[in-house]
């Protein structure tokens, strides 16, 4: 069994906050269950910009983006709400397709179920 979502890092470009998870996938309404939790938060401290889910850079996963830099006070708290809030969802790895390879010459195909 796979563990719970984690926050690997955080990373800050000009104007956005990227908190860098090790999930590769996640389903949308585990999408929607990270924005519905964290902009009550961000709403308490004042901040009244989006967040959203970016695809991950490796060796990253998904990034949780911030679209701002918050203050160092507000910005512990928002790390912190959000490791809270990915703990629960099980990460899921990258999809996969096995490869049957023929006969020398035949080329290969995908797997089939049986």
């Amino acid at each position: 069994m796979l563990g719970g979502m984690r926050i690997l890092d955080l990373r800050r470009t000009f104007i956005h906050t990227h908190f860098v998870t090790d999930a590769r996938r996640l389903p949308s309404e585990r999408v929607r269950e990270i924005e519905r939790g964290i902009v009550p938060v961000l709403r308490q401290l004042g901040i009244v910009v989006g967040v959203h889910l970016a695809p991950g850079t490796p060796p990253g996963g998904i990034e949780i983006v911030l679209e701002c830099i918050p203050a160092a006070r507000e910005l512990e708290r928002i790390e912190r709400s959000l490791r809270e809030l990915v703990r629960p969802i099980p990460i899921r790895p990258p999809t996969t397709q096995a490869v049957v390879a023929d006969a020398p010459g035949g080329g290969a195909t995908p797997a089939r179920d049986a």
